[in-house]
């Protein structure tokens, strides 16, 4: 059997750029198994960080949009456009 480490794992993510600075080639992957499993992204240049979003989270999200898009083509109307600043 192998050996087993139970410390956390940073792998890196080549041609990934940050979210926030937009640094490319800066982002890890961070796994941790204890004392609970967790996942997440940080940034080695600015150290932002971000969760991997809950199943159930994206789910509902995904099922909002599908029922807009379907309420949209019901009444012949067109979904509003919203611009990220």
């Amino acid at each position: 059997m192998r050996y087993q480490s139970t410390q956390s794992k940073r792998r890196f993510l080549a041609g990934v750029s940050c979210p926030k600075c937009q640094a490319l080639d800066a982002v890890v992957q961070v796994n941790i198994t204890e004392p609970n499993l967790d996942e997440y992204i940080e940034c080695t240049k600015c150290g932002h960080t971000e969760h991997r979003p809950d199943p159930d989270a994206i789910s509902a999200k995904n099922h909002l949009e599908d029922q807009l898009a379907r309420d949209a083509m019901a009444t012949g109307t067109s979904g509003t456009v919203k611009f990220k600043i």
